[in-house]
């Protein structure tokens, strides 16, 4: 099995919340751009060989790491 990649969102009091699980990395990009379209939260990509690798703060998506 590959490395998978999560979404969360950030609560407000700063815990994460588990959205959305995927195979690949474009998946999960096209999951965050979906949100991006009406976030109102902060969600980012957290894969647990690359940590987190993009992130949407309020609808601007900034790579983390690649």
């Amino acid at each position: 099995m590959g490395v998978k990649f999560d979404v969360f969102t950030r609560l407000p009091d700063g815990h994460p919340l588990w959205v959305d699980s995927f195979e690949s990395l474009e998946q999960a990009r096209a999951r965050l751009k979906e949100l991006a379209r009406n976030a109102v939260a902060d969600y980012f990509i957290y894969s647990e060989e690359r940590g987190i690798v993009e992130s949407i703060n309020h609808g601007e998506i900034t790579a983390k790491t690649s």
